[in-house]
């Protein structure tokens, strides 16, 4: 079936973006906010947010993995490619409105294409049961 191979995609597509958040971004932000002279609840509250996106990221993997496992969950699916959208739209609307400097990095193309991935998968879903 297309669609459970699309939301194994999309799974996969967050696991990629989860890791590279994790793994590549949170030295890249979150170690340089340490030899700052910011006071020390912004480092941390900034240190707890990040995390927190984490989370939600394993949160839409889990919601695509379970749209993956049994077709006909479209409120599953629908959920997880709300939160890409969500994402998504953080991403460039931070990149639009607060600085440019966010089209240099992954976010505000990076859950656009998930949420892309997870509505074509929606789609096939769609069309194969009508």
């Amino acid at each position: 079936m297309k669609s459970k191979l699309m939301y194994w995609f999309a799974a996969g597509l967050s696991l990629l973006g989860l890791l590279a958040h994790e793994v590549l971004g949170a030295p890249m932000v979150l170690l340089p906010l340490l030899t700052t002279d910011l006071p020390e609840e912004v480092i941390w509250l900034h240190n707890f947010s990040w995390h927190v996106g984490s989370i939600a990221v394993v949160a839409m993997i889990a919601l695509f993995v379970q749209a993956a496992r049994k077709p006909g969950s479209i409120f599953v699916a629908w959920t997880a490619i709300a939160m890409s959208i969500g994402f998504a739209t953080l991403g460039v609307g931070l990149a639009i409105f607060g600085s440019a400097v966010l089209w240099a990095t992954p976010a505000p193309y990076v859950w656009s294409v998930i949420a892309v991935v997870g509505a074509t998968g929606l789609g096939f879903e769609y069309r194969s049961s009508s």
